[in-house]
């Protein structure tokens, strides 16, 4: 299976392998049970956002490290060059069908990576909560961060260490990593879908 086929509990259990951890070590570090881990590892059993980022704590990766695309990228489709010069779709471009996706169905989570990699200055993804559903953020960060949320659909709350914000499709807000609390969607019917930038790209 190629790396951008494998699944979130492979690219765990490859995690802790690489950092030398058994089981035991890894469900010490997270107070989960070893047994549970197991599961999660083999795909029977699902993580929630939470226990997920307590595991991405300690196998000291951000979170985005497990996102997982289930559809392998797209070949780099390069066309003629049209009359103005320009060819269609270039290296940089990513389509739809090729973005890298984590869904975390336990708590109505998903992300969508819109650049090529988390080597870069600035990382920029879309986020979707369903209702009824929060991300708090756990982040332990080595250096400061700028961040910008831009809402696409539905109703979005955003906590900061400054208050509670509402935000309606196509408002903004911008903040400093370190004041981000948590993100709940605020529509009663309708997922809240919205971009993620953040610079540089550590979460």
């Amino acid at each position: 299976m190629t790396p951008e086929g494998i699944s979130l509990g492979e690219k765990i259990k490859r995690r802790r392998e690489t950092m030398g951890y058994s089981l035991r070590k890894l469900s010490k570090l997270t107070g989960l049970s070893a047994s549970f881990l197991s599961q999660v590892e083999l795909n029977k059993t699902n993580i929630s956002l939470s226990s997920l980022q307590t595991v991405s704590a300690a196998l000291e990766v951000p979170l985005l490290f497990f996102l997982e695309n289930k559809i392998p990228p797209m070949p780099v489709r390069k066309e003629d060059e049209n009359e103005a010069g320009l060819t269609e779709l270039e290296d940089r471009v990513i389509t739809k069908e090729a973005r890298t996706r984590l869904m975390i169905k336990k708590s109505g989570v998903e992300y969508e990576l819109l650049v090529p990699g988390m080597g870069h200055k600035m990382v920029a993804f879309e986020r979707r909560l369903s209702p009824g559903h929060e991300h708090p953020i756990r982040r332990v960060l080595k250096e400061r961060t700028e961040e910008l949320v831009y809402v696409l659909s539905g109703k979005l709350l955003v906590e900061l260490t400054t208050g509670q914000y509402i935000l309606n499709p196509e408002d903004t807000i911008y903040f400093e990593g370190h004041e981000i609390l948590r993100f709940e969607c605020a529509s009663q019917d309708e997922d809240a879908v919205w971009i993620t930038v953040i610079t540089p790209s550590i979460l």
